[in-house]
């Protein structure tokens, strides 16, 4: 019998890539030199992010002193070896001090103390290094104004990445004084940066877990800890910047979601597009959910559920999986995954290469996507 080769139309073969994962599609681009081509278009790419009917969504761990890089496929089990793959960062800084500032389309904004920046999707090892900020908020030591808000996100009418930068006036050293907050933006497609300053009523003293902010609604989020004159108590808000129209919106929390004296983990969470605010204390998790964004009444408390009180103190939720199972996280590293009725599944501890206190960890989307004058790492 004689084999007979098959050509498919290219239009056919189009179809069929952009239905596979990130990982299967790095793959075929060593098929042959056309398919790398057409793998390689930032319009292939574009439709890849657009069609893919379930992305992958991971996590990406950070050892602080840039020695460890790690994606985790949560949605995975946790305690399969294959869900743990290590990333190569050679384009950090040997042993600077890095942390996660925000996570959007499938990059990552780094920080590499002093002054570098860094976008980056761990997919395909493209990244691009961003200027430093000409402005004095960017200076963490012995200034007035203290960065402690970071984000990033992508506009799609300007087709523009955009890195934030939120300080804190802290020169007045007042607690009965509300401090201003300063915004640096930096346009990826301007390659240049903004500085804006609103106002604010607030009294903040710090980010709560995270300082990276989370997109949603054209907007970065963050929760941060304030500090209340009258009654002469801290108590968390959520505060957003709005990227469009250049102003910071305050949400309160939910009812119940108090600030108290023993240990307690907090953190913003999206669930089906929808805001989250979680709370870790006394061996008790709750999640609460903005059914209606920027209402109040519309907070609704979805999950509450004991846990084993050896993890209370140190176990925060990271996020859910497409199975709607929850991921907490200990001080070392290590995961938790419960189902949405608090029952546990799993624990996996903490790999030995970021087994450390100094860790952090970002939900990412995999994807093809690249930048203007990005670099492909090799």
């Amino acid at each position: 019998m004689l084999n007979k080769s098959v050509h498919l139309p290219e239009e056919l073969i189009i179809e069929i890539l952009l239905r596979l994962t990130v990982k299967n599609v790095l793959r075929c681009k060593c098929v042959c030199k056309s398919w790398f081509s057409l793998i390689s278009n930032p319009n292939f790419a574009t439709s890849h992010s657009q069609l893919a009917a379930s992305p992958t969504d991971k996590l990406v761990c950070l050892r602080n002193n840039s020695e460890t890089l790690l994606s985790i496929d949560f949605n995975a089990s946790l305690n399969n070896d294959s869900s743990y793959a290590s990333l190569s960062h050679e384009f950090l800084p040997p042993r600077s001090y890095s942390e996660i500032g925000g996570s959007c389309r499938g990059f990552i904004f780094l920080l590499s103390y002093p002054d570098f920046f860094y976008l980056w999707n761990p997919s395909t090892g493209v990244h691009k290094n961003i200027p430093p900020s000409p402005n004095s908020i960017t200076i963490v030591s012995g200034s007035y104004l203290e960065t402690f808000l970071y984000g990033l996100a992508y506009d799609h009418s300007t087709d523009d990445y955009l890195v934030v930068l939120g300080s804190c006036d802290c020169r007045h050293l007042d607690y009965r004084i509300p401090c201003s907050i300063s915004f640096e933006i930096f346009s990826l497609r301007d390659n240049n940066w903004k500085y804006i300053e609103v106002d604010s009523h607030l009294i903040i003293q710090y980010g709560c877990d995270s300082n990276a902010g989370l997109l949603l609604n054209d907007s970065i989020h963050w929760m941060v800890r304030n500090w209340e004159v009258p009654t002469h108590v801290y108590f968390d808000v959520i505060i957003a910047f709005d990227l469009k129209e250049s102003r910071m919106l305050e949400i309160a929390l939910p009812y119940g979601f108090d600030y108290k004296d023993y240990p307690s983990n907090h953190n913003l969470l999206v669930l089906g597009g929808l805001i989250c605010a979680s709370i870790v204390e006394m061996h008790t998790i709750k999640i609460w959910v903005m059914k209606k964004y920027a209402v109040h009444s519309s907070w609704t408390k979805i999950l509450e559920f004991s846990v084993d009180p050896a993890l209370h103190c140190s176990l925060s939720i990271v996020c859910f999986t497409n199975s709607g199972d929850i991921i907490g996280r200990d001080n070392e590293g290590g995961l938790t995954k419960f189902n949405d009725k608090g029952q546990l599944l799993e624990r996996h501890s903490s790999p030995k290469s970021i087994k450390s206190n100094r860790f952090q960890m970002a939900l990412y989307t995999e994807s093809l996507l690249s930048l203007p004058c990005a670099i492909e790492q090799v």
